[in-house]
């Protein structure tokens, strides 16, 4: 069984290079690893417990790595690790996979920082890699746009341990699967306001303002519900508030109205929640 590893060079790495740091990544003698090109079949160390195949590209990307590992080999690096290793040691910025959106990829300079970038996969003869945006602004990609990618704040992992716990058989195409939905994103919000915006530091206005019509929207839903799963909802939901409350302060609704460009008057007949704002302004650039 082999474990694979998946990234992408800015430049274009001497093979002997990426041996070394592979050897030193998975703590095996540089004659257990074998890197060669994807399309070489003949001049391999099949014995390898470590190999690379390699492939040079078009584009903004020079090269594709595809690393294995053999399961004797223990303990192996996580991605990250791997990542920062190469990065460090062939002097070049590393793009790796992240979560479950191919366009979007972890980026880890030889410095040892790191940011998102989009990417874009181009087909047929020019075959290779744009980096269309970054979240942070590097020299590699001087064409690439600066901005922050919701899709990464949206789709990394937060603890809902109180929406996970309720109402757990419900269908979820019913009025109670959509209160555990519904409870799920209050509760993902104010983790997300817990954990500082992880993992950008950031977070849109427009998706603070979404987050608070669910909330209206939990509030008539919870309401629609049976008594019993009623009860329990709303014990939930008043626990979640208590804690809303904790990482906000009320200021009429100032903030986000300025934000959204948009004027305070409809804070005031709004739900208590709209007139909160968080301590730390998320919508504005955190670096």
């Amino acid at each position: 069984m082999l474990v694979m590893y998946g990234c992408f060079t800015v430049g274009k790495p001497d093979p002997e290079a990426v041996a070394r740091v592979l050897a030193a990544a998975f703590g095996v003698s540089l004659r257990s690893v074998d890197v060669s090109l994807e399309s070489e079949m003949e001049n391999r160390n099949w014995g390898a417990t470590v190999s690379c195949d390699y492939a040079y590209l078009t584009g903004d990307l020079a090269c594709n790595l595809s690393v294995y590992g053999a399961d004797e080999v223990r303990p192996q690096p996580s991605e990250k690790e791997l990542a920062r290793a190469l990065a460090r040691g062939l002097g070049t910025v590393v793009l790796t996979s992240w979560g479950n959106m191919p366009w979007i990829r972890k980026v880890v300079t030889p410095q040892g920082g790191t940011t998102f970038a989009r990417v874009e996969f181009l087909e047929g003869e020019g075959e290779g890699c744009l980096v269309t945006a970054t979240e942070t602004a590097l020299e590699a990609f001087p064409q690439a746009v600066v901005e922050k990618f919701p899709e990464v704040v949206r789709g990394f992992p937060v603890a809902t341990p109180l929406a996970d716990g309720l109402l757990a058989g419900a269908d979820r195409n019913s009025p109670a699967g959509d209160v555990r939905d519904l409870v799920w994103a209050w509760e993902a919000l104010i983790s997300r306001m817990a954990a500082h915006w992880s993992p950008s530091n950031w977070y849109g206005a427009a998706m603070y303002r979404e987050d608070l019509e669910n909330r209206d929207r939990l509030a008539a839903a919870v309401e629609a519900l049976p008594a019993d799963e009623r009860a329990q909802a709303e014990a939930v939901v008043e626990s979640l508030d208590g804690a809303f409350r904790e990482g906000t302060a009320d200021d009429g609704g100032r903030a986000l109205a300025a934000a959204l460009d948009s004027g305070t008057e409809g804070f005031a007949s709004a739900p208590w929640y709209w007139r909160r704002r968080p301590v730390a302004l998320p919508w504005e650039t955190q670096e």
